[in-house]
């Protein structure tokens, strides 16, 4: 895999955590796990773009350094072991357990009989740097010397060549007269391939995810939620079934259908102008238990947001401000006043008898709303 091509793949972690499934992906956290897993994906995400710098072997022997390139090679092993165990944390969780490896005794890169790929590559990161003067998975070789680029010269005079990019070598903790060592090193092609391998993972993590999501949606949806005819009540059961749910996805729309239905309008002139958008909105609750009954029909939300959320192009831009405040305090009595004398002559064909701020609220989204549809036409 090119560098730009691996970059790209790990950032689509951020894409799709952050994404339009984002919602949902919080919500399968908290419903199937007791911890909190999410910050852990977002550490992963984090250290992603931390490393992926160094996630390059192209030009890591160009120059011969003073530390036999020692530097370099070692941020190279180090950025690869973060990205292949935080794709690891990530199918962790996918897979509900601890203790586990993608890829368990798989050894089709490194080749070793005795080790799997992962186990072997954490054997490379201990003997290169992390710690090499505590070896416990090379028998009776249990430090390492300092590394340096591979030397062939040795090996073609006794008639055979490794192919390594770099090397060191193990010493014994047995005593004898003779000095014992043992040589090991790697390529970089392998080490690659071991780091594009998890990379590639990320897809199917991705899916996992999302039919995690689905089946909880389907699970959900099988339990029936009670019907009423009382629009309001019918809006209490939801809410509840919501935060049961889908941890209160909705209450904000729920609390706004509830002020836009439930409101006194005190001028009887108005209150014949607004029944049209208080019956549309009735409508709405049923919609609404439709996408709370089945969150698979979630983008049916749109129909509602159509009709209590419209465009406020209709006012000035001094409008705006003062419309920016309603929507603030609607249920505060400190800007009452004000909004009641900016807004009084500003929403036809309600007139300026309005008793107070939230009856105010609910004319002018009627307006907003009456507004767009004429465009509309």
């Amino acid at each position: 895999m090119k560098y730009e091509d691996r970059i790209k793949k790990l950032n689509s972690l951020e894409k799709f955590i952050n994404g339009q499934n984002q919602d949902d992906i919080l919500l399968i956290l908290d419903k199937r796990y007791g911890e909190d897993k999410w910050s852990i994906i977002c550490s992963v995400m984090h250290w992603f773009r931390v490393v992926e710098d160094y996630l390059c072997s192209d030009n890591l022997l160009k120059k011969n350094k003073k530390d036999y390139n020692w530097g370099e090679v070692y941020l190279f092993i180090s950025a690869v072991d973060i990205v292949v165990k935080g794709i690891n944390d990530i199918y962790k969780i996918v897979k509900n357990k601890d203790g586990i490896h993608l890829f368990y005794g798989e050894n089709n890169i490194f080749g070793d009989k005795n080790k799997d790929d992962w186990n072997y590559f954490q054997n490379i990161r201990a003997i290169f740097g992390a710690h090499p003067t505590e070896l416990k998975d090379n028998e009776e070789f249990i430090v390492a010397t300092y590394p340096t680029p591979y030397n062939s010269i040795l090996d073609r005079l006794h008639g055979t060549t490794k192919g390594w990019d770099y090397y060191t070598f193990l010493w014994s903790k047995k005593k004898s007269k003779e000095f014992l060592q043992e040589s090991f090193g790697f390529k970089f092609e392998d080490i690659n391939k071991y780091l594009d391998k998890y990379i590639v993972y990320l897809d199917s993590l991705y899916k996992e995810i999302i039919t995690m999501i689905k089946d909880y949606k389907k699970e959900v949806a099988r339990n029936k939620i009670e019907k009423n005819h009382n629009p309001i009540i019918q809006l209490n059961i939801l809410e509840k079934e919501d935060k049961k749910r889908l941890n209160s996805r909705y209450k904000y729309i729920i609390d706004v259908l509830r002020i836009l239905i439930n409101t006194k309008i005190t001028n009887k002139y108005n209150q014949n102008e607004y029944e049209k958008y208080r019956e549309k909105n009735i409508e709405n609750v049923s919609i609404l238990y439709d996408i709370i009954q089945n969150p698979e029909e979630e983008k049916q939300i749109s129909k509602i947001e159509e009709v209590v959320f419209c465009n406020t192009e209709y006012f000035t831009n001094m409008s705006s401000y003062y419309y920016t405040k309603l929507y603030e305090y609607w249920n505060n009595e400190d800007m009452e006043e004000i909004l009641l004398k900016h807004f009084k002559d500003r929403i036809p064909p309600f007139n300026s008898d309005i008793a107070n701020i939230k009856e105010l609220y609910c004319l002018v989204k009627a307006f907003n709303y009456y507004k767009n549809k004429e465009k509309a036409q």
